[in-house]
C-alpha cells in the first residue's frame, strides 16, 4: 500500500501526466473494396465508350430499298423453273429401272428388247431434261429498278429451278453494244462489270412496263423485235 502511494506521488510531481504506451498499433483501414468497385466501374464504362465509339459497316446491297417496281417479266418462268426441277426424277428412275431390266431379261421374264426400250426412254428423257435446264440456267424471270434508277435487280433461276436475286448498280452493267449476239437472237446475255456471272434474258417474248427505262438500262436497240 505504501509502494502504491509513492508511485501516485511520484506521478503528482511529474505534472500529473501520465503515458500510457501500448504495443498494440491500429492500422488504417484501407478501403478496398471501394476502390475494386471503382476500377471495375471505369472499366465497365471505357467499354461502353469504345463500343459506341465503333461505327457499323454496312453493304449497299440494295436490301434496304424498299420501293422497287417491275419493268420487266418473262410470263412462263414459272413452267420453266418447275420443269428444270424434274431432271432430278428421270435420272433416279433411270438409274434404278434400267438395271432392274437387265436382270429381268436375264431371268427370262421378259425379252432383252423390252429392257432396251426401257433404257432408251430413260436416257432419252434424262438427257432432254438436262439440255433444257442447261440452256435455261440464269434465265431472268423479272428485273426491277429503283425511283432514281440507278440500282437494278435481276431475279433469275439458276441451275436446281430456285430463284435467285442479285442487285446491281446500272453503271456496272456492260452495255449491249459490247457484247456479242445471241443464239438465234431469242435472248442476249446481261452482263456486269463485278464478276462473270452472265443472265439470259429473253426480251423478245418478255413483258417490258418501262420501255425508257429497260432503254436507259439494256440499251436501245434491245427493244427492236
Amino acid at each position: 500500500m505504501f509502494r502504491s502511494f509513492a508511485i501516485l506521488s511520484s506521478a503528482c510531481k511529474s505534472g500529473g501526466a501520465t503515458v500510457i504506451s501500448s504495443s498494440f498499433t491500429r492500422r488504417p483501414l484501407v478501403p478496398s473494396l471501394r476502390l475494386g468497385t471503382l476500377v471495375k466501374h471505369c472499366s465497365s464504362k471505357s467499354t461502353e465508350v469504345s463500343t459506341q465509339a465503333a461505327p457499323e459497316k454496312t453493304k449497299d446491297d440494295g436490301s434496304k430499298i424498299d420501293n422497287w417496281y417491275t419493268i420487266y417479266h418473262f410470263p412462263s418462268i414459272m413452267i420453266t423453273a418447275s420443269v428444270k426441277r424434274l431432271k432430278y426424277y428421270p435420272t433416279i428412275v433411270t438409274a434404278v429401272s434400267v438395271p432392274v431390266s437387265i436382270a429381268l431379261a436375264y431371268a427370262n421374264i421378259w425379252s432383252m428388247t423390252t429392257a432396251e426400250i426401257v433404257g432408251a426412254i430413260g436416257l432419252t428423257s434424262t438427257m432432254t431434261l438436262s439440255l433444257f435446264s442447261m440452256l435455261t440456267n440464269n434465265l431472268v424471270g423479272f428485273v426491277y429498278c429503283d425511283e432514281t434508277q440507278s440500282k437494278v435487280k435481276i431475279s433469275f433461276l439458276n441451275d436446281k429451278g430456285k430463284r435467285q436475286d442479285r442487285v446491281y448498280s446500272v453503271d456496272d452493267l456492260v452495255p449491249r453494244s459490247e457484247l456479242p449476239s445471241s443464239l438465234l437472237k431469242l435472248y442476249f446475255p446481261v452482263k456486269n462489270h463485278e464478276n462473270s456471272d452472265v443472265y439470259k434474258l429473253v426480251h423478245r417474248y418478255g413483258e417490258i412496263y418501262d420501255v425508257q427505262t429497260f432503254d436507259k438500262v439494256f440499251g436501245r436497240d434491245v427493244v427492236k423485235k
